[in-house]
């Protein structure tokens, strides 16, 4: 793929690292829990701004209180005095007066320890309501189904607990962690192979760099620049390739804004999208293992349409159609929580036909390009939350489904599975956790946060190979370990930090900063950042049949 159609494919890679489930600002989702048995447990919203002394953050740790509630009680009669003394009381909304009257009646005076707003009308409105209005009593919402499975419960001399279980750091990281090394430490050693190549052949055939690369810019006659492919120097060639860069963040960015403000549009757009690259991907990757087989029908037929002559290999054909059946199989079942395994697996296909596909001329490029998707990962994950009503940032909403959602304080929407943009590494929590009864949790990273870099770790082994043929392939080693440490910071900073992370704020230095270091103490950043050691190489190895092919495309 040459430097002109990266753009194509930078559009995927969309999404950043997402792993935790971030509250709003104006209202959070909780659970509360009654009795002992774990089937009861149930999502309900609250306004943080209300609470004086801080949510439970498990269930052993939230004090218990006796549940009580009637249908009579609507939280607008005064109850005498201390009634409801360190109970839980259940109201039920029935626009008979204000909310702040409910609330000042049950808990001040009535002297309830936990108050749950059962929601049956219109969205409460509770922008009049202040902490200082009344105690630091919890008050939570649930919608009208759970409101009357907990009135079942009244008879039964049950307690209940409300609390926010943080969702801690679980198993699903280290699966996502796995992924995302393995893509860029097979997918980077695997470029230098022809695309073509046998399965077998990856243990005997000497690995050289796509030759497009490197004979751009020298000539294998008498070693001049090639006309018309001098290195533009100074401040016009890098006006350039900033301007290059500066395209494809704002196309991207165009793209991430349009699919905020039309998610349920954009999204089938994405899903058509990830079927036709996952099925190339799945193809790619699995091409050398079926390249090896010799049938009877894998030879090549000549077909002709239209008065034209096509060489069609009717193997190959069968191939691409067999990887497509699997993506149609996602399709189908897209919306089922075990599907997540074929959806991994596509996705590690795409991402390394990527890794294959868009090599890289020289540093120059990949420095622009990763300095600009660096500003602009952190721009729509931590300053986009000061522009949106929700404040929440537009990256994570689009990454996690939830644009076009309400902005409202309601009590919680029991969980609909909906559409979400397949362009990540997806992977749903391993161990259980009480706030899934609000929606599923999830651990996440997008394509772009295993591509972006993989371009430069592809780059670095082009870089070895054609600069130190036999050697040890250091900038290799040294981009994927730094690699595999900015993904260790990037949860380090989420466990910490509980929101979710722009994985590039992490990746980019980790691995931009340590490359370039090694290359300045070798003495070697000139050649690493112009490519012209690479182009010095392949002149030495490449036939002259070769370079004329090349270099005539």
């Amino acid at each position: 793929m040459s430097i002109p159609s990266l753009p194509c494919v930078l559009l995927l890679l969309l999404l950043p690292n997402h792993t935790a489930t971030s509250q709003s600002a104006n209202y959070s989702t909780g659970v509360i829990s009654a009795g002992n048995d774990t089937n009861h447990i149930y999502c309900v919203t609250y306004k943080p701004s209300w609470f004086t002394a801080g949510v439970p953050l498990s269930r052993s740790a939230a004090p218990t209180r006796p549940f009580f509630t009637s249908k009579s009680l609507t939280g607008c009669l005064t109850p005498a005095q201390g009634e409801y003394q360190g109970e839980g009381v259940m109201i039920y909304d029935m626009d008979q007066c204000t909310v702040e009257e409910r609330i000042r009646n049950v808990v001040d005076i009535g002297g309830a320890g936990l108050v749950v707003i059962a929601r049956a009308f219109n969205i409460l409105n509770v922008t009049t309501v202040k902490s200082a209005s009344f105690s630091s009593a919890p008050i939570v919402l649930v919608n009208s189904r759970v409101a009357g499975e907990l009135a079942l419960l009244r008879d039964s001399d049950v307690d209940l607990r409300f609390y926010f279980p943080i969702p801690k750091l679980d198993g699903s990281v280290f699966v996502i962690y796995f992924v995302c090394v393995f893509c860029i430490v097979v997918g980077s050693y695997l470029s230098i192979y022809p695309r073509d190549i046998k399965l077998y052949e990856f243990w005997t055939l000497t690995p050289k760099p796509p030759i497009r690369l490197t004979l751009n810019e020298v000539s294998l006659h008498d070693g001049e620049p090639v006309p018309g492919n001098e290195e533009e120097g100074g401040k016009a060639g890098f006006c350039k390739n900033l301007g290059f860069g500066l395209l494809i963040v704002a196309i991207m960015a165009g793209i991430l804004l349009g699919t905020y403000f039309a998610y349920d549009y954009f999204v089938f757009v994405f899903i058509f999208l990830f079927c036709i690259i996952s099925t190339s991907g799945l193809y790619a990757v699995t091409s050398p293992v079926f390249a090896m087989a010799t049938l009877p029908w894998g030879v090549n037929s000549k077909v002709t349409i239209i008065g034209k002559s096509i060489t069609v290999r009717p193997f190959r054909i069968v191939i691409w159609l067999v990887c497509l059946s699997f993506a149609l199989v996602w399709f189908a079942y897209r919306m089922e929580r075990d599907i997540w395994p074929l959806q991994v697996i596509l996705g590690v296909c795409v991402c390394l036909n990527v890794l294959l596909s868009v090599p890289m001329p020289n540093l120059k490029i990949i420095t622009i390009i990763m300095a600009l998707l660096f500003i602009y990962d952190i721009f729509f994950v931590f300053i986009t939350p000061y522009f949106t009503k929700d404040n929440i940032s537009v990256m994570e909403k689009v990454a996690t489904g939830r644009s076009g959602g309400r902005y409202e304080f309601d009590a919680p929407q029991d969980y609909v599975p909906k559409e979400r943009i397949p362009l990540s590494i997806s992977v749903p929590y391993l161990q259980r956790n009480d706030l899934s009864v609000c929606s599923p949790l999830y651990s996440l990273i997008g394509f772009g946060d295993i591509a972006i870099p993989g371009l430069l770790t592809t780059y670095a082994i082009y870089f070895d190979t054609l600069a130190h043929p036999g050697g040890t392939k250091w900038y290799y080693i040294i981009s994927c370990t730094c690699y595999s440490i900015g993904l260790v910071l990037t949860y380090v900073a989420l466990v910490f930090m509980d929101v979710a992370q722009p994985a590039l704020l992490y990746l980019v230095p980790c691995t931009l900063i340590p490359l370039v270091c090694t290359a300045k103490l070798r003495g070697e950043l000139p050649a690493m950042w112009s490519g012209r050691a690479g182009a010095a190489a392949a002149k030495a190895t490449a036939t002259n049949e070769e370079a004329q092919q090349i270099l005539t495309h």
